[in-house]
């Protein structure tokens, strides 16, 4: 059984006392912070992307980032509470810890990490961590992990994301989950269940036919439709992440600031660091 602290956060009084009474005895707590947007940059970095295409895929990101309309965006929601967000890698696996690891990015610019500057450092700086198969599946499984269990909460509805990209179809699966379309799509499942929105960006019409069809958060799901922005070739990536990123983060119409999380005292107060956390995921998976 996974661990039940953001879930729990969520759930109002009742839950805290139950959480009060899970995680009372933590001697490592941490606040959860309450922020406008979660966001988890999810990359394939499968063979079929050549180094090259990694350095045209990685500059993508951080030119978009460096769009003055994107940062717009991201700055609207500082005086609500600004945004979370790390970037991870697949190929074979999801490889852990994130490549880019959680920041809360509340200014463009300033020292420390919580600025966008200095994510925007981080990227170009960002290695890459495999080069194999394409197990979609796998990042989809990461992203959600990541999400549901780092130190931040949204009351807003459509504030959690997961930003999927890829340049192939999937040709490997984490398991005993079915095919790749079947594996995509129970990640999915997973998802919409979580209220997290699953957004994509295919190089190519195969990978955006398949990030349709078994990947992003579909019409009749519980959260808001996802979407999926093409890009012809890696030249083309920087246009299509930044119209992308323009479309899905900061307030969209009709967004207001969230109101006070219904648990943010107590609850929050003894909710187990991050890194506590995954430790008792990682042993409850060794259990399962």
């Amino acid at each position: 059984m996974r661990s039940t602290l953001k879930p729990l956060l969520r759930g109002g009084a009742a839950a805290a006392a139950v959480a009060i009474t899970l995680l009372g005895g933590a001697q490592q707590a941490q606040a959860a912070t309450n922020v406008f947007q979660e966001l988890f940059l999810s990359l394939d970095v499968s063979g079929s992307i050549s180094n090259s295409d990694f350095t045209l895929y990685k500059q993508g990101y951080v030119n978009a980032f460096q769009n003055a309309t994107v940062q717009q965006k991201i700055a609207d929601t500082f005086s609500k509470g600004g945004i979370a967000i790390a970037v991870g890698q697949w190929s074979t696996t999801a490889f852990s810890p994130p490549v880019i690891d959680w920041r809360h990015i509340t200014s463009l610019t300033g020292p420390g990490t919580n600025s966008l500057a200095s994510f925007i450092t981080a990227l170009n700086a960002m290695p890459r961590q495999g080069s194999s198969t394409t197990c979609v599946d796998c990042g989809m499984a990461a992203a959600v992990t990541e999400i549901d269990t780092n130190d931040f909460v949204t009351t807003r509805a459509n504030g959690r994301v997961i930003d999927i990209s890829t340049d192939g179809v999937g040709n490997t699966t984490a398991g005993s989950c079915g095919t790749v379309s079947q594996c995509a799509q129970a990640q999915r499942a997973s998802a919409v269940a979580k209220g997290i929105i699953i957004n994509g960006l295919g190089v190519g019409a195969g990978a955006s036919g398949f990030l349709t069809a078994n990947v992003v958060t579909p019409a009749n799901g519980a959260t808001n439709a996802g979407f999926v922005e093409t890009a012809a070739d890696f030249a083309a990536f920087e246009t299509a992440i930044t119209n992308k990123l323009i479309r899905e983060v900061g307030p969209g119409p009709g967004d207001s600031v969230p109101g006070p999380l219904p648990v943010l005292g107590a609850a929050a107060a003894f909710g187990f660091s991050r890194k506590l956390r995954r430790r008792i995921n990682t042993a409850n998976l060794h259990q399962a």
